[in-house]
């Protein structure tokens, strides 16, 4: 059975650049078989079926199939389902227990723009080096100037140094004003047919005021459509998001509302207090809204991880929070009144 397994996984991870990663192949192998042993075999199904078509979608379904292994491990005993009949829309996570059953609707923060270029053109990279047949990753950084033109230049560069044998730290297009740095090095527990990128950073740190909780509140739009009920003790509602890329305060200003200073007269110290604008306090979703919960890797850079969880909880229903606690397992809450 773990040979049928780990053909599942290697599919599954085919047309990423972790297809022939060893590390990788064996946790999607377990996660699985964990998956198949615990009632979720769908949700392998379901990786498995979008792996054939867009890669884009993939870490979608990675971190859907991380959470639902995380839930299994916190609570082996439990009835965890994924996308069970029966809804117009079914939730991603559904888990009854006794008279309450918690839904949970899963999210990965949209990127922005600059991500989505990004991407594309660590794509547009990774196929182009899959032509040149030299067994080695590649680890690249990139500045924020970096743009498609610099694409075919930057594999050239690296082209030259793969047929050097150069492993030192190069720069494109040049060390005083590079747009990118880069070296290769060799692998240690597989064979590569050809250069493979291992892995890939910005070199210069974003601003990212107002764009992360802009994007943040566009994936809780996407996400609260699951929820056709209101929270109540029958139907705790909660969506959750991996948040790699955010910090807690960004989600605190998306949920809770923007953060106002004041300076009173006479008084040598700033107030602070929450904007009405917060994603909990909308009408159409105070009511309908327990919490979210974001998700951070514990193993970072890894495709195939477990999630450290930091609940944010709506206010009306902090009575909900220690089966939550119980339930799904939570590292960390965050209250309106908290500044993370």
């Amino acid at each position: 059975m773990t040979s049928t397994f780990r053909q599942m996984a290697e599919e599954a991870l085919h047309r990423t650049m972790l297809y022939n990663n060893e590390t990788e192949i064996q946790n999607l192998t377990e996660q699985m078989e964990l998956l198949d042993q615990h009632g979720m075999s769908n949700l392998n199904q379901t990786l498995l079926q979008n792996a054939r078509g867009s890669t884009r979608n993939i870490p979608d379904f990675i971190a859907e199939h991380n959470f639902g292994a995380d839930l299994i491990r916190h609570e082996p005993q439990g009835v965890h389902l994924y996308e069970p009949p029966g809804y117009d829309r079914p939730p991603d996570f559904v888990m009854p227990r006794g008279n309450t059953t918690l839904y949970l609707q899963m999210k990965r923060l949209n990127h922005g723009e600059f991500e989505n270029r990004r991407d594309h053109m660590l794509r547009r990279i990774q196929d182009q080096l899959r032509t040149i047949t030299f067994g080695k990753f590649v680890s690249l950084q990139f500045a924020e100037d970096f743009t498609e033109q610099d694409v075919g230049p930057l594999v050239r560069l690296i082209e030259t140094a793969a047929h050097a044998d150069d492993a030192s730290e190069h720069s494109y297009p040049d060390e005083f004003d590079p747009k990118a740095t880069f070296f290769l090095f060799e692998p240690r527990n597989t064979t590569l047919a050809h250069l493979t990128l291992g892995s890939s950073a910005d070199m210069d740190w974003r601003d990212l005021t107002g764009e992360a909780e802009a994007q943040i509140r566009s994936s809780l739009d996407k996400a609260i459509g699951a929820f056709m009920w209101n929270n109540d003790a029958q139907h705790v509602n909660l969506i959750v998001m991996e948040a790699d890329r955010y910090d807690d305060t960004d989600i605190s200003q998306a949920v809770f509302g923007e953060e106002i200073y004041t300076m009173s007269p006479g008084v040598a110290a700033l107030r602070t207090a929450r904007d009405t604008d917060g994603y909990f306090y909308q009408p159409q979703n105070a009511d309908r809204l327990c919490g979210v919960i974001a998700l951070r890797r514990t193993q970072s850079g890894s495709f195939i991880s477990g999630y450290r969880k930091t609940l944010f909880i709506n206010e009306r229903f902090e009575g909900y929070v220690d089966q939550i606690r119980q339930e799904v397992g939570i590292d960390e809450m965050v209250r309106e009144n908290d500044r993370p």
